[in-house]
């Protein structure tokens, strides 16, 4: 989330907004946010305005905007500037009188659950571990083939942006993949003809999904702003014929295409271990959740809570929590189950396929519950009109 306090006034309500979030910047006038937010469609922003007067307000009008984009205006306490600004589809309309900082943050923060229904009713979920090997691929892998089982009314879709070599084709029997994920930066038209002409592969009758990189020279691929720009594009894209997207971005990296997904998505889940050096890189991590607006929608997870050496939860609390605007707690935990998940990995199977009484299978079903289909997200997540449309198209390209 970027917020754009555009104004050349009160400069001090930008510096507090800057000890709270992250991307915050300051341009003097509504021409210069202009520019700027043309080259940042992709982000979801919270455009702070000040005016004072008629013609400031309809400055406004000068802006193309997209279903990303919060707009919070503070001017005179005047009913004529307040109902304009509601008619032409400002959020929030603030006498500069009652204006407080503790205000302003609670707005913003609410913005993110405004844009989110905004978006669409696709519910994205972006898995990203602290480090290699703490079990993020096999746990998005495995909640997507899942879901997919579990209700055959949803058509899923598993995503591989992680920026090392994939492995996960290899659980979704496709050992040479002749298309990946890079192949999607090349379309000259996003249309699911050919999306499965270049990559868009189908597993099961209701889950699908794209390989990630097949060599680690593609990573530079993948960070060509141009090619991130065509990849969030393609989610969007994606959004109109899956119920549920779930992303693999592998290893946190501050980069911008990682950023730019885990901004975009619905949920984040982190997932990590108990052990002091995991919480040290993790602090890390939610650092940057914290002054990016991502809190309400992020979720920490544990894997192999059970593990020789590891800290409490409530310590982990303590490590997470300090120094934050919030409380980070540990949301989710899943069991060490090494002897299913190694024979798995080795044989590249999946574990809710070839041991589904397994505790890590039987975890993850009580995850699926409490994340993806609470009744909340039932109605968030409804199957589109679209949704039969698909499955004929489908029909006729496999």
């Amino acid at each position: 989330m970027i917020i754009a306090y555009v104004s050349t006034i009160e400069k001090e309500c930008f510096d507090r907004l800057r000890e709270s979030f992250d991307d915050v910047v300051n341009m003097d006038g509504i021409d210069e946010f202009i520019s700027f937010y043309a080259s940042h469609r992709n982000r979801d922003i919270v455009l702070i305005y000040r005016v004072e007067s008629m013609d400031t307000l309809e400055a406004l009008n000068n802006v193309n905007f997209t279903n990303n984009i919060y707009i919070i205006v503070i001017g005179p306490e005047d009913i004529n500037l307040s109902l304009r600004a509601g008619k032409m589809g400002v959020d929030k309309y603030i006498g500069r009188g009652d204006v407080d900082s503790d205000m302003i943050k609670g707005i913003v923060l609410h913005s993110q659950n405004v844009i989110k229904e905004r978006r669409g009713k696709s519910n994205i979920a972006v898995f990203t571990g602290i480090s290699g090997g703490v079990g993020t691929t096999t746990i998005t892998m495995n909640l997507a083939a899942m879901i997919a089982a579990k209700h055959p009314e949803k058509n899923v879709l598993f995503l591989d942006f992680a920026y090392t070599k994939s492995i996960s084709n290899l659980f979704f029997d496709a050992f040479q993949p002749a298309k990946s994920i890079i192949d999607i930066a090349t379309l000259p038209r996003l249309d699911l003809e050919e999306l499965f002409a270049n990559g868009l592969m189908k597993y099961d009758k209701n889950l699908f999904f794209i390989p990630g990189i097949q060599r680690h020279t593609e990573r530079e691929i993948l960070e060509k702003p141009e090619n991130i720009q065509r990849f969030l594009g393609f989610i969007h894209f994606a959004k109109q014929f899956f119920d549920l997207i779930l992303i693999d971005v592998g290893m946190f990296e501050d980069v911008e295409l990682e950023i730019d997904i885990q901004e975009i998505a619905d949920q984040i889940f982190v997932v990590t271990e108990l052990s002091i050096p995991a919480m040290s890189i993790l602090k890390t991590y939610i650092d940057i959740i914290d002054k990016s607006g991502w809190y309400n929608k992020t979720h920490i997870l544990v894997n192999r809570e059970d593990s020789f050496g590891t800290v409490t939860r409530e310590e982990a609390t303590a490590i997470l929590s300090k120094d934050s605007n919030h409380k980070f707690e540990v949301d989710f935990t899943l069991p060490n189950d090494a002897r299913h998940l190694r024979t798995c990995w080795n044989e590249a199977m999946l574990v809710c396929e070839e041991f589904p009484e397994s505790v890590f299978v039987k975890r993850l079903d009580e995850m699926i519950e409490r994340y993806f289909f609470t009744t909340s997200l039932e109605q968030f997540a409804a199957i589109r009109k679209t949704s039969a449309t698909f499955l004929d198209k489908v029909k006729q390209w496999l």
